[in-house]
């Protein structure tokens, strides 16, 4: 990193301390980043690393799958119902609950100390409620692991998957039934149960549309009463932009508040509101939480972090069209036009 990124890195981190250390309110909006294990936690990166894959699901390779990105097409596969079943509630048992958050969720959680907060994910690990953040403030648009359904579905009806789970004791061998029979049906129809998680048009919804409506309710309050707020998204790319990265601009924009957009690869944010971009995965936020020993009023770097904003939308068009991300903002916006986050939620 040369002399002036380092120096553009420190005024953006500044500047986005600043926002939120100012804010009274702070909505939390993230993507699968956020839930990306690093080498502090070895051994649980089963969805790009093969050896931990191998290490959790042995009995699953001779199937083909390698990883769990690549098993998110083996629910279609010819492969044995009891492979298929054996993968999904072992899988559900080791993101949901085995596997431990992050470190990235307990400095989240500092960072937001005795602020009024709302988290809105696309992620169904559960990991901001086990990490501590109050399950009455968070909105999971794409379900969540901890709720089974029928795949058909023939009803409205959800299940435990916990307590479903707990009773597979000894009944799975890595990551496969050891009999078919054992497997979990549904007690309507007697078809097999998935995870009450987005994918298709069986997806329920039913289950979430308090928490939607808190959400909603809440960006709504802010709104009215024009107190300082902040919106923090992190590691939201464009797998499914219309539930995370898109809102999230949409309601800064909305409220008129400052906007800090954590991600490494997809960092751009838009020119038309106050915003930084921090090409950084989620261990930025331990810097984040820090208190600046150097403030940016007493390190006169405020002149700085305006000029940064100034100078934003001239970079940032020409980062765009060189690296064809202003052709693909052009088909979304054509397609989408003003994007109203209340329609996507």
């Amino acid at each position: 990193m040369s002399k002036s990124e380092s120096t553009l890195s420190k005024i953006k981190l500044e500047a986005a301390r600043k926002w939120i250390k100012n804010a009274k309110h702070v909505l939390i909006v993230a993507g699968a980043g956020m839930s990306i294990y690093d080498k502090t936690q070895p051994g649980m990166n089963v969805y790009t690393n093969p050896d931990d894959f191998k290490k959790h699901y042995p009995k699953l390779l001779k199937y083909g799958p390698k990883t769990s990105y690549e098993c998110m097409g083996f629910f279609g596969s010819s492969a044995p119902k009891e492979a298929i079943q054996g993968y999904l509630y072992t899988h559900i048992g080791n993101m949901r609950y085995k596997f431990p958050p992050n470190p990235g969720y307990s400095h989240l959680l500092s960072l937001l100390n005795g602020k009024d907060y709302f988290v809105v994910t696309s992620n169904v690990d559960g990991n901001f409620v086990r990490s501590g953040f109050d399950k009455k403030r968070i909105y999971t648009p794409q379900g969540d692991w901890s709720v089974l359904q029928c795949a058909t579905p023939c009803s409205k009806d959800i299940y435990d998957a916990k307590t479903i789970i707990d009773k597979l004791k000894g009944k799975m061998e890595g990551g496969v039934f050891k009999d078919a029979k054992d497997i979990p049906r549904c007690p309507r129809c007697g078809g097999y149960l998935m995870g009450n998680v987005r994918g298709g048009s069986w997806f329920l919804h039913d289950h979430w549309m308090k928490d939607q409506k808190n959400a909603i309710s809440w960006v709504n309050e802010v709104k009215e009463s024009k107190e300082k707020c902040a919106v923090i998204e992190i590691g939201a790319g464009f797998n499914t932009p219309t539930v995370t990265r898109f809102p999230a601009e949409s309601i800064a924009r909305d409220l008129n508040c400052a906007f800090v957009r954590v991600n490494p690869s997809d960092s751009h944010v838009p020119l038309d509101i106050k915003a930084v971009g921090i090409p950084e995965g989620w261990h930025v936020l331990q810097q984040l939480q820090k208190n600046a020993n150097n403030e940016i009023k007493k390190n006169g770097k405020d002149k700085d972090a305006e000029k940064l904003l100034a100078d934003r939308a001239d970079k940032m068009k020409k980062h765009m069209e060189k690296s064809g991300l202003m052709e693909r903002w052009k088909v979304y916006e054509y397609r989408l036009g003003h994007f109203d986050w209340e329609k996507f939620w």
